[in-house]
């Protein structure tokens, strides 16, 4: 009996065991629905999208992220197809006075986020990486390593 015990533990475990690799088709399906409904590319083709963070209370630290060059399928998109999916803000309908997502028509670079290869800890990264349907560069700033420049904060809508 103890063995059986043992046995199916070791089974349940190997059952339950996720796999690295992650699964994107739900949120390209989401994109092209986002995309079919209103447009692939608008005045934001090329912008970004930019989400901003309080880092404290009085307005002198702010942490976040940019998102640029958004690919679905290898065709160019614009980041408003991405902004209005829960992971890109949902619009914006969640926006608080501590945290702020908003389009831009500035690139990620043009709003003070560090350009790739920068010795920073603030660079730009392929998002999820470049064998995927849907991609996009993420470019970040926060107040120890690379402080969030004045256009992004404002770009973000604080």
């Amino acid at each position: 009996m103890k063995k059986f015990y043992i046995i199916s533990i070791i089974v349940l475990q190997m059952y339950c065991v996720q796999s690295k690799v992650q699964n994107t088709d739900g949120m390209t399906a989401l994109l092209l629905n986002n995309a079919s409904n209103g447009a692939v590319s608008d005045k934001y083709n090329n912008g970004s999208l930019v989400h901003i963070k309080r880092a404290d209370l009085v307005n002198l630290s702010f942490s976040g992220e940019c998102y640029d060059s958004f690919t679905l399928v290898g065709i160019v998109v614009s980041p408003s197809n991405y902004y209005n999916t829960p992971q890109g803000g949902s619009g914006g309908i969640f926006n608080t006075d501590l945290e702020k997502w908003n389009l831009s028509l500035s690139n990620c670079n043009s709003l003070g986020f560090s350009p790739p290869n920068n010795a920073n800890f603030g660079t730009s990264t392929q998002r999820p990486n470049s064998n995927q349907t849907f991609t996009f560069k993420m470019y970040s700033c926060d107040p120890n390593n690379n402080p969030c420049s004045n256009n992004a904060i404002k770009a973000s809508g604080f």
